[in-house]
This record gives structure tokens, C-alpha cells and sequence, in this order.
């Protein structure tokens, strides 16, 4: 049990180090080298858990899929109102730039998505996918209640939103880090419904 439990302990700080390398440097910016020095293993360690770095990948996105599900599920998410659930999905990205050093997850492997393997293209396009429909059924049902005011489609608004966010995470990385709260105040403004 002890044994497992390690190994347990193990695979998450190689995750989570592997996800903090991939935000900052991008998918094609680290190896099995940076993880195992940073830890203090060997690389045949990392290897253990994840046979090759294609299968990190998809273990961090089936995680970031998982986690986005928990959260969308969480009681106090849905007990909030439409502003509410919009401020919880700006505050992820919030949190993701951590001050204007690191981009998103997604962000991160889209700008190399024609390089990466196959399986990490489907699990990214799959995040994507679940975010933009979660977004855009928030913002549907948020106009409809009379919370928002925009034009065109939901599923339009979603993209500009989250295209927004994670260009706007790229340029605090240039020496601007309230460029984020800024989008995210604008974001805001334009989504107030008309008086």
C-alpha cells in the first residue's frame, strides 16, 4: 500500500510539473530530461508512469477534461447566476496566467498544434470543444434570462470570449500583466444588457 501510494505521489508531481513546463515553455519545450532533474529522478522514472511523452499528454488533458466536468458540476457553480458562472470561468484563466508568466493549457499547445501527435490534437480539440459549448450554452441561456446583451450567435460569442482571454494571456507575457483584466473588464462591458 505504501508502494502505491508513492507511486501515486510520483505520478502527480511528474503531471504537475509537466503541465507547469508545457504552459510555460509549450508542448515541444521540454523533455523527460527537465521533468527528472527538476524531481531528482531518473529518466527511466518518468518512463515508468508515462512510456513516452505522447502519453503524459493525454493523461494532462484527460485530466484538464475531467476537472473542467467537476467544476461545470460543482453545486456552488450551478447554484450561481449567469454572472456568477462567467466571473468562476474568468477566474480560471485569471489563474492560469498566474501574473502574466504563463499562458492556458489549451493556449500552450494550440500555437504547436500541427506538430503534436495525434491523440494530444484530438484531446485538445475535445477540451476545446467541451469549453466552447459549455460557454456558449452559459452565455445562450444568460441572454435569454435577460443577464446578457450581445449579438449573433452564442456559439460565435464563445469563441470571440475565450479567443479574447487567451490572446490577451499572450500579451501579459510581454511585460503586461493587467492586460488580462483589462479584456476581462471589456469582455464584461460589452455582454451588459441594454438599459
Amino acid at each position: 500500500m505504501h508502494a502505491t501510494k508513492a507511486a501515486t505521489g510520483t505520478r502527480l508531481k511528474i503531471m504537475e510539473l509537466a503541465q507547469d513546463l508545457l504552459r510555460e515553455r509549450g508542448y515541444n519545450g521540454f523533455s523527460y530530461g527537465h521533468i527528472a532533474e527538476a524531481l531528482g529522478v531518473k529518466n527511466a522514472a518518468i518512463h515508468y508512469h508515462f512510456p513516452s511523452k505522447e502519453d503524459l499528454g493525454v493523461a494532462l488533458l484527460a485530466r484538464e477534461r475531467r476537472r473542467l466536468q467537476k467544476w461545470i458540476e460543482r453545486k456552488q457553480i450551478r447554484e450561481l447566476d449567469s454572472w456568477g458562472r462567467l466571473n468562476w470561468f474568468f477566474s480560471i484563466y485569471q489563474h492560469y496566467s498566474e501574473g502574466g508568466t504563463r499562458v492556458c493549457f489549451l493556449g500552450a499547445l494550440e500555437s504547436s498544434f500541427g506538430d503534436l501527435p495525434a491523440s494530444i490534437q484530438q484531446e485538445s480539440a475535445a477540451l476545446n470543444r467541451e469549453m466552447l459549448d459549455w460557454l456558449g450554452a452559459e452565455l445562450d441561456a444568460g441572454r435569454q434570462a435577460g443577464a446578457f446583451h450581445f449579438a449573433g450567435e452564442p456559439a460565435s460569442k464563445a469563441a470571440l470570449v475565450i479567443g479574447a482571454l487567451q490572446g490577451a494571456i499572450q500579451m501579459s507575457r510581454l511585460g503586461r500583466p493587467q492586460q488580462l483584466d483589462t479584456v476581462i473588464a471589456q469582455l464584461k462591458a460589452d455582454l451588459q444588457p441594454l438599459n
